[in-house]
Order: C-alpha cells, then sequence, then structure tokens
C-alpha cells in the first residue's frame, strides 16, 4: 500500500512528488511505450500470422450502413447484386497482385473494366475505396465526411451495391482493402436526370469477423486485433494516469502548502493533455 501511495501521490516519503511524475520514471515511461509501439508494429503488420491481426469489418455491414445513410435522406436502400460483389473482389485482389493503391491500375485498367468482366452491364457506376481501417461505422463515416464518396453513397441513381473486404499485402505491409461498388443496370428505369459518364467515389481504408485473407494464393479465416486501436487506446491510458497524478500532486501540494526549489508539473500537465487530444483525434485507415 505505501508502495502504490509513494507511487501516486506526494508525501515526505517521496519527497512531496509522485515517483511516477518523476524525470526518471517519465523517461522509463517513454522507452516502453516506444518499445511498444515496435513490437506492435513487427508482430502484428510485419509478421501478422504471429497474433492474428485482422479488421473487424463485413460486407453485409458496409451495405447496412450505407443504406442507413440513405435512409436518412429518404433514398431507397441499395440492393447487394452478387455480380456487384464479385467485381469488387477482383478490383481487391488486383490492387494485391499487382502492387497499387488507386482507382485505375498501373496499365490503365479502370473499375469499370471489373463490372465488364463479371458481366454486369451498368447505365451508371461508382466506386469507393477504403483501406487499413478497423470497423465499418469508421469507413462509411469516413466516406461520408468526403464530399466526393458521400455523392456515390447518396447518390440517387444508383440502384444496386456490391463490397467485398479483403486482406492481403499491399506495398510491402499487411493491410486491408475494401472496394465498394455502385451500379444501376442497362435498360433499368431512371431514377433521376442521367449523368455523362460513370465518376469514382472516394476510398479509404468487418460485422462478422471473417472476411478472405490472400495469403500466397489461399484463402483463410483470420482473428480481430487492431494495431491502430490499440495505440490509440494504450496512449490515452498511460496519458491518463500520468494527468490523474499531476492534478493530484497540483491539489495536494497546494492544499498543504508545500514549498519547492522548481516544478515544471503544470507545463508537464498541459503537455501530456495536447498529447490526450491528439490521441483521441487519430484516425485510422485511408480513402481514395
Amino acid at each position: 500500500m505505501s508502495f502504490l501511495r509513494s507511487l501516486f501521490l506526494p508525501h515526505h516519503g517521496n519527497n512531496h512528488k509522485a515517483c511516477l511524475i518523476k524525470p526518471l520514471a517519465l523517461f522509463s515511461l517513454s522507452i516502453l511505450f516506444v518499445f511498444l509501439q515496435v513490437f506492435l508494429n513487427f508482430f502484428l503488420l510485419a509478421r501478422p500470422a504471429v497474433l492474428g491481426y485482422s479488421s473487424n469489418i463485413s460486407p453485409e455491414r458496409i451495405i447496412e450502413l450505407t443504406n442507413t445513410e440513405r435512409l436518412k435522406l429518404n433514398l431507397p436502400a441499395l440492393k447487394e447484386n452478387k455480380l456487384l460483389s464479385e467485381a469488387a473482389r477482383q478490383k481487391a485482389s488486383d490492387m494485391f497482385a499487382f502492387n497499387y493503391w488507386a482507382h485505375v491500375s498501373p496499365s490503365g485498367r479502370s473499375p469499370w473494366a471489373f463490372f465488364s468482366d463479371v458481366g454486369y452491364k451498368y447505365q451508371y457506376a461508382g466506386e469507393n475505396l477504403a483501406r487499413d481501417f478497423h470497423d465499418p461505422e469508421s469507413i462509411v463515416r469516413a466516406w461520408m465526411d468526403s464530399p466526393s464518396h458521400r455523392e456515390n453513397i447518396t447518390n440517387s441513381k444508383y440502384q444496386e451495391i456490391g463490397v467485398a473486404v479483403v486482406d492481403g499485402t499491399l506495398q510491402g505491409v499487411e493491410t486491408t482493402l475494401v472496394v465498394q461498388l455502385f451500379g444501376t443496370p442497362y435498360g433499368a428505369a431512371a431514377v433521376a436526370s442521367s449523368v455523362q459518364k460513370p465518376a469514382f467515389a472516394a476510398e479509404k481504408g468487418p460485422l462478422s469477423t471473417k472476411k478472405e485473407v490472400i495469403v500466397k494464393g489461399e484463402v483463410r479465416q483470420t482473428p480481430v486485433a487492431s494495431p491502430a486501436s490499440l495505440t490509440k487506446a494504450m496512449t490515452i491510458f498511460i496519458v491518463g494516469i500520468l494527468l490523474a497524478v499531476f492534478v493530484a500532486d497540483l491539489v495536494l501540494i497546494s492544499k498543504e502548502q508545500t514549498p519547492r526549489l522548481s516544478s515544471r508539473s503544470l507545463a508537464q500537465m498541459m503537455f501530456l493533455i495536447f498529447v490526450l487530444i491528439a490521441s483521441l483525434l487519430m484516425k485510422e485507415g485511408a480513402i481514395l
């Protein structure tokens, strides 16, 4: 009990300063934090098979959340089309196979080529991409915050949707790609005014915890863990404890009017508040 008191609260036994916020302790925590980040990046990203890195995204949940956003605007829900989902799967596989992250492949192949490959004839078509996200809510939120991606999701011309969630190695890093395709079959009744040509959507980036994972040509299932979310949670936890100790230190020292030759507690606390805010604002994933 006395050890915990010395660790977290100032008193005469620790020279009226909690051991946890003394320079040596803060330096040790910093070293430990850096070590844990290296561990997470090496084992969870570079070697995902060791701890089972994966994201928690499913195509069904992406479609559900997309339709929720459309219903908010009194737009009809999109129907899942298996051909579009297959085209989305092929697009994700193509990005992994040829190691690119873009709407158009290095060879010049556009998204619409994948529509044609599966035999989907369209009047209107669109594409949203995402990678490195951990949950479907973050993906759809990021798309809705982007004007071009939002335009695809809320476009009244689209009637059908297909989504693929695929894991693999892209540009040397294990990642999760989410491909969302929109379409209106050729010959379907128009819902709104015509458009001149198909447009891309935005990209970035499961609720079932299973999805396709491409590993040297085979498909397997993986458990759920997220380096980004673990880093954020760990940062918030450590900074939160340190802030609580700093506040207790300031309150008790002021209350007891304990003299100090010098103190940087306030400046250190302000720095930790800045780190905490930055952690809370930290976003994962990317969209196109």
